[in-house]
């Protein structure tokens, strides 16, 4: 019986029996003098994988970005069941994994399916390609003689027996380089792309298995808390880091199940052996700020955009515009303001952290893996190479949410204490630290 369990990637990168489709890693750029950049000095140095088939038939299929619940994990792997010729069943998606997939950027809009899906989609075609090349020889026929059929190979004439992908790979390693062109099946061809398929993520939730980040559970786990600072929303500014003014520790203390206050410049956090000994911690705990100096005021918003600093970015300038509406008969002025946006996540975020032996690990439900991890890297003084982030499925972000933010509160309350720590923030911290979309004044002439 053939095993179940998936090859990891030390299998997949040197193993046989199996056809790889990989790309050199892209490496990152160096931040240009007085330009952030990231503490960590990690620099991918393996394949990114796109697709990998085995000897079984199965097909793993590697994509940067993650399910937000949008239904990806299906439609890409409906992608890749299309170009590859196999069954839906057969394919598994890998998502969001910093060590296993490509960095491919945050999971934003429709970028998946537009843009991440191509080399996906590329790399199947690819090795498919491949395959009806060994086919050739396994047959001794021309390649137009020959088609693919759920993971097979046949001659489109006589009644010779089918070869399985997994017979053509038997005994080698194929592996292969992305290529820039490859013939791609025609959209008239489609059997599965285009067409309803049940969601394979659906089952797990309808029987409550653990797929949410807010149901994990870990041995020895305790609960964090974080206590805000008073300048709500706003990460610039000189009062950042420096409006913590005091914690009195004896205001909690001998409360039940309570571990330890930390405290790390504006950080402020609880932690206790049980969520609800942590929120009253939190609720108790004494804490002195300055008063925020500065901040605009926000009740009119169309005078407080004006106020801001603002630089003239001219992105296309074609004629005399200024002359032809001085001159113009009719000409018309609109302003128009637009508020600051709430994403609204359903559920406030929660992440777990555990931190030990100089090494971190993190299960989140960020929709950019990859930029948590460096983030955390910049945060811990941590290399991303000792940093793992587990991508698990969340609220609905419906753009961003906190999901990042409380992975640091986590890891943080984590390296302070020495254990697992889960921080799920309260409702008001949600969409109070949430990165809402930015409130725009637009002022627009025309005649």
């Amino acid at each position: 019986m053939a095993s179940t369990t998936l090859p990891d990637r030390h299998a997949l990168l040197h193993g046989t029996d199996l056809l790889v489709v990989y790309r050199e890693p892209v490496i990152p750029p160096k931040p240009a003098p007085g330009q952030p950049g990231t503490h960590s000095d990690f620099i991918p140095t393996e394949p990114e994988l796109f697709i990998a088939l085995l000897a079984d038939g199965r097909v793993m299929a590697f994509n940067g970005h993650v399910d937000l619940g949008t239904g990806i994990r299906t439609a890409l792997a409906q992608i890749v069941a299309e170009e590859l010729e196999v069954v839906l069943e057969r394919v598994t998606m890998v998502l969001g994994d910093p060590f296993e997939v490509p960095n491919q950027g945050p999971t934003i809009a429709s970028a998946t399916i537009q843009i991440t899906a191509e080399p996906l989609r590329r790399a199947a075609a690819q090795a498919r390609e491949y395959l009806l090349d060994l086919a050739t020889s396994h047959f001794g026929v021309e390649r137009g003689g020959l088609r693919c059929v759920a993971g097979t190979i046949l001659p489109a004439e006589g009644d010779r027996p089918a070869v399985s992908y997994g017979e053509l790979l038997h005994g080698e390693r194929h592996a292969l380089k992305l290529a820039d062109e490859v013939p791609l099946k025609p959209a008239s061809d489609y059997r599965l792309v285009g067409r309803a398929a049940p969601r394979v993520d659906i089952p797990d939730k309808v029987v409550g298995k653990l797929t949410f980040v807010h149901d994990l559970r870990l041995p020895g786990m305790l609960h964090g808390r974080v206590i805000r600072p008073p300048y709500t929303g706003h990460d610039r500014g000189d009062f950042v880091g420096t409006s913590l003014v005091a914690v009195d520790e004896a205001s909690v203390a001998g409360m039940p199940g309570l571990i330890q206050v930390v405290v790390i410049g504006d950080f402020v956090g609880v932690v206790a052996e049980r969520e609800e000994q942590a929120a009253a911690a939190a609720r108790r705990l004494k804490v002195t700020w300055r008063d925020p100096k500065g901040l605009p005021r926000l009740d009119d918003l169309e005078q407080a955009l004006r106020e801001l600093p603002a630089q003239r970015r001219p992105l296309l300038e074609e004629g005399d515009a200024a002359g032809a509406l001085a001159r113009a008969a009719h000409r018309v002025s609109r302003t128009y303001v637009w508020p600051f946006q709430l994403h609204g996540s359903i559920g406030p975020s929660c992440s777990v952290a555990d931190y030990r032996d100089d090494r971190l690990q993190v299960w989140s439900g960020t929709q950019n893996p990859h930029s948590l991890r460096a983030d955390l890297s910049r945060l811990m003084g941590l290399d991303e190479g000792v940093i793992t982030v587990t991508r698990m499925e969340a609220a609905g972000c419906y753009g961003r949410n906190c999901a990042d933010d409380v992975g640091a509160d986590a890891a943080l309350l984590s390296r302070a204490v020495g254990r697992p720590v889960r921080v799920q923030l309260t409702r008001e911290q949600e969409h109070g630290w949430e990165p809402k979309g930015a409130a725009q004044l637009m002022e627009v002439q025309g005649a």
